[in-house]
């Protein structure tokens, strides 16, 4: 019997019959690339193209412990955009295929793979490299598509419902008491906090944003208030959210933008609040940390690295994906996806979410669309 790698609550998602599906002689391999880094995001996508692989993995060309996966479909994720001018902690060398998650079917396993089989639905990852229609990964790094879910939307559900997890559960300790502001919560990983607080029960649940029509998405994913900083000026961010929360403040912060925003959602804490933080989108924190905030209010701030929690402590992930998918299952968790582009308009793909113009997640999808639509279960 093959075991799953995320713990014994998810052994029935391998239990599943297999789509009996390799890659067809007709498919054309291609692949995205940044050709060169940019001085600037602008300019780093300008460096992108599409373009025909020509000489893409085979079975033939795996190692111990490794996978070829048939990628149907991949995110792409803020990081992707900042690796474009060098501008995130890992940079890859150009010219390289960018992409850190995708899903699809495996189509050939490597010696010593025991959890995962040729035709199997897989979501995967790496720091580079997931948009191409072939790619070997670590099989440890795959895990099954969560039941319920298409390849597009199994795509944008590791990186940001794992960070989301990291953040809220594993270093802010989240109870359902507890109420909650969710900034830059029209994003992947702000959409995915708000989803998983309302699932953990939390009722007051705050989002905020900068458009009052992509904000109103939140309310069906369990979002309480939003407050919409294109109307509201960012100076008033905290009287805003003391305001609906009965002049009280909130016990969680989750902060991926930071500047005056991050600075904002400090003194809109209550006492003894934890405050997340997630990323620098809207400005760095470096410098805007008010030490005297966090000793009035009893403050605990930390930095949240959902990826490098695992590299420095393996088993943490079982827990940690165990809990997500069974909340996929019980119908609590679902990714949006407002934008799907042919990896043909690799570079539109890009350039909506640099725009903002994204709810959510948006993915590059390959070729056989109509099997992966067949796939979802």
């Amino acid at each position: 019997r093959r075991e799953p790698r995320v713990g014994s609550d998810c052994q029935h998602i391998l239990a599943q019959p297999a789509m009996a599906v390799c890659p067809a002689a007709s498919v054309v391999p291609m692949r995205v690339v940044v050709r060169d880094l940019g001085q600037d995001i602008p300019s780093g996508l300008g460096q992108l193209c599409v373009e025909q692989d020509p000489s893409p993995p085979n079975a033939a060309a795996l190692g111990i412990g490794e996978v070829l996966v048939h990628v149907f479909a991949a995110s792409v994720n803020f990081p992707d955009l900042l690796m474009t001018c060098g501008r995130y902690q890992y940079k890859p060398e150009p010219p390289y295929t960018p992409g850190t998650e995708a899903a699809g079917i495996v189509a050939g396993v490597g010696a010593d793979v025991t959890h995962i089989a040729a035709g199997d639905r897989v979501i995967c990852a790496r720091r580079c490299g997931m948009m191409q229609s072939f790619v070997i990964v670590a099989a440890v790094a795959c895990m099954p598509l969560p039941p319920g879910l298409d390849f597009a939307e199994g795509a944008s559900f590791n990186v940001a419902y794992s960070t989301a997890y990291h953040c809220l559960v594993e270093r802010a300790r989240l109870e359902p008491r507890d109420a909650v502001l969710i900034n830059g919560a029209t994003g992947g990983v702000g959409f995915a906090a708000v989803q998983l607080a309302r699932a953990l029960g939390c009722t007051t649940v705050v989002a905020t944003g900068t458009s009052a029509a992509r904000l109103e998405a939140l309310r069906a994913a369990g979002a309480s208030d939003i407050v919409d900083l294109a109307a509201t000026p960012v100076g008033g961010l905290a009287d805003a959210v003391k305001a609906l929360t009965g002049g009280r403040g909130v016990d969680v912060v989750f902060d991926p933008v930071g500047g005056e925003i991050f600075e904002q959602s400090l003194r809109a804490t209550a006492w003894g609040a934890r405050v997340a933080i997630v990323g620098f989108a809207g400005g760095d924190n470096s410098r805007s940390i008010r030490a005297n905030y966090a000793l009035i209010k009893g403050l605990a701030i930390f930095g949240c690295r959902a990826g490098e929690s695992i590299r420095r402590g393996a088993a943490v992930e079982a827990t940690r994906m165990s809990h997500l998918y069974r909340l996929v299952a019980e119908g609590k968790l679902k990714p949006h996806v407002s934008h799907r582009f042919p990896v043909e308009q690799a570079k539109a793909a890009f350039e909506v979410l640099q725009n903002r113009q994204v709810v959510g997640k948006c993915v590059v999808t390959f070729e056989d669309a109509a099997v992966a639509r067949e796939s979802k279960l």
